[in-house]
């Protein structure tokens, strides 16, 4: 009976003692988690809920607990709701032992008090802070109360409604996924009351767009504000005019003919205000704050790369320049009080922030400057209260460098930065096949103003030589065998315009012993002006007397693979399919030709094809299940063994590798935001690559408040 008694007590304890080592584990591990949700994801709605969670079940250990509270209070405070200063208060009534805590909280309080004392006086300043994490690039804005947005799911293309503080979403449409339906919402706009949405509707399965549609805010209405004609290529809204009566719209038609139009909420009605010949990218524009005049933005006839802003009288017709000046001056919104007008100017060598005052079609003073450095934002608009949002730059594409074991192909260490450089990105590396260089393209400027440069680095010296193709939108590096030359995909028309269709894209060839560029081949254009072939991949014969590309007819639907002789021009035609299949790379030996099969009727699967690069049967090598529809690239080993590829998440993407002569696929042990444009040294000791990092910075959505020179209360 005692050794019973003695065992059951030696058991109890020993699972007690377990039970508290396992407790303080896993209460540190739900620490990290939050941290992960709050830092990295920017989910922080989730992270409290973890927070939270760790305060219940795990009170007793004070000093992860106190951590928990403190982050509850940061997550309150990003969100911009009152809750943080009670989240503090918490930190200090219950956690005085936890010294870096209570002093973090004693500090945070003085500050927010101190600044509810200055409100309290009427004496707002001028601030600007981050309040939640954005949709990438969500054609969205901001309600009129400031409490939700608008944006497009872009995992099905549907619009979504968020709201700020809770997280929350419902959905305005029910499309389903892409390979069920191509239709997408587009731009949305609030009515001035904050009850309906109007928002674009396209549909690329059919010949034509459909038009803007109008939505209560609970998603129970949708009708149809206007319908797109035959004639009509796509409608877009711009804005809701102030008295809630009319929508702005553009209309763009097959010859890129582009219109400003009024449409009447009640009726659907059209009123064409201003017609536009020229080529450009969607037209931005809106109501006057006053409602009485169209802002809208047009090309200098001197510079196409900058814009002026002008008035147009609804009434009259009759258009007036508002902001005339060398720089390149962008509408950014309008505020509700009748007069301010923020824009967006690179006068001063920065894309900076202005305002300036209108009354009765006339600027009151001169434009004021109001925030500097506003670079690539996606502006959400202005709430009743006169704050404005917007979206912050996603991150931008870099190159990586990772050495890997050349039998295993298992990443040996992954990369934490990028290669130095000059510029703001640099994507599209590229090893030389003698191995002595690495080649990248670098983008400098801003927006439209963007430079692309081609750096050829010498891998021992680790200088760089810097070529200027004087094209834009310049890709995917390629070598030629006697690692002389390099073919790079290029356009004619700035990353930032509208309409890839009209794109003139551009297949050119760099010599780097003398910088001569020379255009191979180009795109092809129809009696519209419409380019009617689009270039997607390109890549050398082993001889370098010939080159293959990827091209595509949108009329017919077709992707074809094309073998062109650089000094006869003749073309053959190795493949082609109506599927989309955009990367192709050529083995080492120049005898196979691999890519990826994009069919949208079987997604989420993509297929990892071969074919003899003189013409012949597709071999199917292996399916990839993905959960987004991102391109897929591939490359070979230098061997000639392997097929590299990425696989794309939802954010981050992961190498793996397939023997060429069939079997099963192998993870490399890389995981990174985005891994694209994929290069082997010929040591096989080195893989080069873009990547957006080692995670994804999700795009922020940031406030300003308190500029408008009479603030409304």
């Amino acid at each position: 009976m005692k050794k019973k008694t003695v065992f059951i007590v030696v058991f109890s304890l020993i699972c007690l003692i377990i039970s508290s080592g396992y407790g303080q584990q896993t209460a540190e591990k739900m620490y990290q988690a939050g941290l992960y949700e709050e830092d990295v994801k920017g989910d922080l709605n989730k992270a409290i809920e973890i927070y939270e969670s760790i305060l219940k079940t795990f009170s007793e250990n004070r000093s992860v607990a106190a951590k928990a509270q403190l982050h509850i209070a940061f997550c309150y405070e990003k969100l911009g709701l009152n809750e943080a200063q009670k989240a503090y208060q918490k930190v200090v009534d219950n956690y005085p032992g936890q010294r870096e805590e209570f002093r973090i909280a004693k500090e945070k309080l003085s500050r927010i008090v101190r600044a509810k004392r200055v409100v309290q006086k009427g004496d707002e300043e001028f601030a600007v802070r981050k309040v939640g994490i954005g949709p990438e690039t969500g054609c969205g804005e901001i309600s009129p109360d400031g409490r939700y947005i608008t944006y497009v799911d872009w995992n099905t293309g549907d619009l979504a409604v968020q709201e700020f503080t809770t997280g929350k979403k419902h959905y305005l449409t029910h499309k389903g996924s892409w390979d069920k339906s191509n239709a997408m919402a587009w731009n949305s706009r609030w009515s001035p009351d904050g009850k309906y949405i109007a928002y674009d509707w396209w549909d690329c399965d059919k010949p034509y767009f459909v038009g803007i549609r109008i939505a209560s805010f609970d998603g129970s209405e949708t009708r149809t504000a206007y319908q797109v004609s035959q004639e009509d290529d796509v409608s877009f809204v711009l804005g809701w005019s102030p008295d809630g009566k009319y929508l702005l719209a553009g209309i763009r038609n097959s010859s890129w003919v582009n219109k400003l139009a009024l449409i009447s909420v009640d009726d659907g009605s059209l009123r064409i205000l201003k017609t536009f010949e020229f080529k450009s990218k969607l037209i931005n524009a809106n109501f006057s704050p006053d409602g009485k005049y169209i802002i809208y933005e047009r090309p200098q006839e001197e510079n196409l790369l900058n814009n002026d802003m002008y008035l147009l009288s609804i009434d009259e017709r009759k258009e007036m320049p508002l902001i005339t000046h060398p720089a390149d001056d962008r509408l950014l919104g309008c505020a509700s009080d009748g007069k301010s007008v923020l824009f967006a100017s690179d006068r001063r060598g920065t894309v900076d922030a202005w305002l300036l005052q209108l009354e009765d079609g006339e600027i009151k003073g001169t434009p004021r400057l109001i925030k500097k450095s506003l670079e690539g934002i996606e502006p959400l608009g202005f709430t009743d209260k006169g704050s404005f949002y917007y979206v912050s730059p996603k991150s931008e594409r870099n190159v990586y460098i990772a050495n890997i074991d050349p039998e295993t192909g298992k990443v040996i260490d992954a990369p934490k930065r990028h290669i130095k450089y000059i510029g703001k990105a640099s994507h599209s590396p590229a090893y030389s096949p003698d191995g002595k260089y690495l080649a990248y393209i670098s983008e400098r400027g801003t927006g439209r103003k963007s430079r692309f440069v081609i750096c050829v680095r010498n891998l021992e010296t680790g200088e760089d030589q810097e070529f200027f193709p004087g094209h834009v939108n310049l890709m995917d590096l390629k070598w030629s065998p006697d690692s002389r030359s390099l073919l790079s995909r290029a356009s004619d028309r700035p990353v930032t315009d509208f309409g890839s269709e009209f794109f003139n894209y551009i297949i050119c060839k760099v010599d780097t012993k003398t910088g001569m560029t020379e255009t191979v081949t180009q795109s092809k254009e129809d009696k519209n002006n419409k380019i009617t072939r689009l270039i997607h991949s390109v890549d050398w014969s082993s001889d370098g007397q010939s080159i293959f590309y990827v091209a595509d007819n949108e009329k017919e639907n077709i992707f074809r693979l094309i073998k062109r002789n650089l000094q006869s021009g003749i073309e053959e035609t190795l493949y082609s399919v109506s599927k989309e299949f955009f990367i192709i790379s050529l083995s080492p030996d120049g005898k196979w030709i691999a890519f990826i099969d994009h069919d949208r009727k079987k997604y989420p699967i993509r297929i990892l094809k071969v074919m003899p690069s003189a013409g012949g049967e597709i071999q199917d090598l292996s399916s990839i299940k993905v959960d987004v529809g991102i391109l897929i690239c591939c490359t070979w080993s230098p061997g000639g063994k392997y097929i590299l590829y990425q696989k794309p998440g939802a954010d981050l993407s992961e190498l793996w590798r397939i023997p060429f002569s069939g079997g099963k696929s192998q993870k490399l042990g890389l995981t990174m935001a985005r891994i694209h444009h994929l290069s082997v040294h010929p040591d096989g000791q080195r893989i080069a690559f873009s990547s957006y990092g080692t995670s994804k910075k999700e795009p922020e959505i940031w406030v300003m408040k308190n500029f408008l020179q009479e603030e409304i209360k």
